[in-house]
């Protein structure tokens, strides 16, 4: 047996191929071993009748967006579109800041108890039925849970940062499913958009709700029942800055509240004052542009070494001056004798169609 060994420990060395003791091979050997364990075990994972979220899924997941290897480190994990069922396999990722979860199958919000730092939760396009589980994360800001079928806003009065709420697509349908807001006054940002919703009463929860600042309430049956939607709207919720599709000025805000005082008329009436100070201020500004143009003094750059010359001043005797103002004058006085007249007519217009 030894004579024959030699030919091929020759064989080995000239093919390139190391040799290696029994130590060494009995390593490489529990390492093969150990590292199809884990392909076993990730396939399992993959293949099972539920995918879970396993250390071999999160190893995985590490090397696809380039995290650290040390979970506690990271302070953000996408876990969407993965076809997930369970939120698990999170203890010990206590850094993470935002945690994107959209697109699986999670039917309930848990396995977040040890993310205390947690300022993002992305829980969109799930089958969510109840917000619940929450109340550890104190420092959450913004919550993402449009295209779900919950029921109900609830379980949020100890999330005191809280403000943005993205609930679209969901199953509310009345004022009392929106009535636990009012023990989150920090919301500023409410998404509800293509809900069940036909109670205007909701307006009552709008209303009471002291830092409300961008609403989307399109695509809910009680927007056509609600009488002058976004007046009212607009009107009752005194801190909104952006209903919709599109964003609340001052100059809408003053005329929406002469509205609600004296009608349409009184809007229009409004709306006329508003246009007046504008113009107003607009030929303020012209006027004061042309004074400092008129003050400025002429300067002569011209000499044969490129040195400035002395300055002068325009040489305009009294009379021109006073002819000049004069004239200045009397074409103001007809440019806004003229826009009166235009004015004039135009409400004369309105008022009569």
């Amino acid at each position: 047996m030894a004579v024959a060994a030699e030919p091929l420990q020759e064989t080995a060395a000239q093919e390139g191929i190391p040799e290696w003791t029994p130590q060494e091979a009995e390593s490489n050997k529990s390492k093969l071993q150990k590292e199809r364990e884990r392909e076993e075990a990730f396939e399992e994972e993959e293949i099972g009748r539920h995918k879970r979220i396993g250390p071999a899924i999160l190893k995985k997941l590490i090397k696809e967006q380039k995290l650290y290897n040390t979970a506690h480190l990271n302070d953000k994990l996408y876990l969407h579109y993965h076809g997930f069922q369970q939120i698990e396999g999170l203890e010990g990722w206590t850094g993470l800041r935002a945690l994107w979860l959209e697109g699986n199958g999670f039917h309930k919000l848990e396995g977040l108890d040890t993310l205390k730092d947690l300022r993002c939760l992305y829980a969109h396009q799930n089958t969510f039925t109840k917000i619940e589980n929450l109340l550890c994360c104190t420092h959450l800001t913004s919550l993402q849970l449009s295209n779900n079928a919950i029921p109900r806003i609830e379980n949020l009065a100890g999330l005191r940062k809280l403000s943005t709420l993205q609930i679209a697509n969901n199953h509310l349908t009345s004022a009392d499913d929106l009535r636990h807001l009012l023990q989150v006054p920090t919301i500023t940002v409410l998404d509800l958009q293509n809900n069940r919703l036909d109670d205007p009463d909701i307006l009552d929860v709008f209303e009471a709700m002291p830092s409300l600042a961008v609403l989307q309430l399109q695509g809910n049956p009680v927007v056509p029942k609600i009488s002058q939607y976004r007046r009212n709207v607009v009107n009752r919720v005194k801190s909104l800055s952006y209903l919709d599709d599109r964003p609340v000025f001052e100059e809408e805000r003053k005329a929406v509240e002469a509205w609600a005082v004296g009608g349409l008329p009184a809007e229009r009436e409004e709306r006329r004052r508003m246009r007046e100070e504008k113009d107003l201020a607009h030929r303020r500004n012209l006027d004061h542009m042309l004074s400092l143009q008129q003050k400025a003094k002429v300067t002569r750059h011209v000499d044969g070494f490129n040195n400035p010359l002395p300055e002068i001043e325009d040489e305009e005797t009294p009379e021109e001056r006073k002819e000049r103002l004069a004239e200045e004058k009397r074409k103001r006085e007809e440019a806004e004798m003229s826009e009166r007249r235009s004015e004039e007519r135009r409400v004369g217009k309105e008022c009569r169609s």
